[in-house]
C-alpha cells in the first residue's frame, strides 16, 4: 500500500489512516469508505486519492483508480509514484500507449526510480520492442542492481529475441536476489546457455 502526502486536517488525517490500517488488513472496501471520508474532510489530500484508487486498483476497477489517481496529480503533479500508479491501472486496462506516457512522465520527474523503468519496460516487451524493454530494464539494474523484476524480465526479453545465453545470466542473477522460479523453469525447457 503506497502511503504518502498526508494533508493538513487532522480528522482527514484520522480517517486516512483507518483506511491505511483497513486496506493492510485487506478490507478495501472499508477502505475505500475511509479514504472517502478523507477526501470530504480534505480535497487536496492527495494521499486520500492515491490510496482510494489503490484500494479500487486492488478490486480490478481500474477505471475508479485512474480517476483517482488523476485527482491525485491534480493536486501533486510532481509526485513520481502518481504517474506511476496510473500507469499500472492503465496497463491493467490494456492501454499500453498511455501506461508507457505515465511511466514516461514518472521518469521525467524521478529518474531514479527504478521500479518505473521495470513497468514501463514490460509495457514496451508487450508491444514486441525487445529492444527499449531491454534499455529499461537495464537503467532500472544501473539503479538498483537487487531489483529482481529487472533481471527476470530482461531474461525474458532476451529469450524473446533468442538470446538464451543473456537470458540465462540475467536469470541466474535474478536467482541470487531471491528470484528463481524463471531460472528453474527455464532448466526444465532445456534453455539454459553458458
Amino acid at each position: 500500500m503506497a502511503v504518502f502526502a498526508f494533508g493538513a486536517n487532522s480528522a482527514a488525517d484520522e480517517a486516512f489512516d483507518r483506511g491505511v490500517a483497513a486496506a493492510k488488513q485487506g478490507n478495501m472496501q472499508e477502505a475505500i469508505k475511509r479514504f472517502t471520508q478523507a477526501i470530504r474532510l480534505d480535497l487536496k489530500h492527495s494521499g486520500a486519492y492515491n490510496n482510494h484508487g489503490y484500494a479500487y486498483d486492488d478490486l480490478g476497477d481500474y477505471n475508479k483508480a485512474i480517476a483517482d489517481y488523476a485527482q491525485a496529480i491534480k493536486i501533486d503533479p510532481n509526485d513520481a509514484r502518481l504517474y506511476n500508479n496510473r500507469g499500472l491501472a492503465r496497463y491493467n486496462l490494456g492501454d499500453t500507449s498511455e501506461a508507457i506516457a505515465d511511466y514516461t512522465q514518472a521518469i521525467k520527474i524521478d529518474p531514479n526510480y527504478a521500479k518505473v523503468y521495470v513497468n514501463r519496460g514490460v509495457a514496451y516487451y508487450d508491444l514486441d520492442d525487445y529492444g527499449k524493454a531491454i534499455a529499461d530494464y537495464a537503467q532500472a539494474i544501473k539503479i538498483d542492481p537487487k531489483l529482481a523484476d529487472s533481471y527476470v524480465n530482461r531474461a525474458v526479453a532476451y529469450g524473446a529475441l533468442d538470446d538464451l545465453k543473456s537470458a540465462t545470466k540475467d536469470a541466474r542473477k535474478a536467482c541470487e536476489l531471491g528470484a528463481c522460479e524463471f531460472l528453474q523453469a527455464m532448466a526444465q525447457k532445456g534453455y539454459l546457455r553458458d
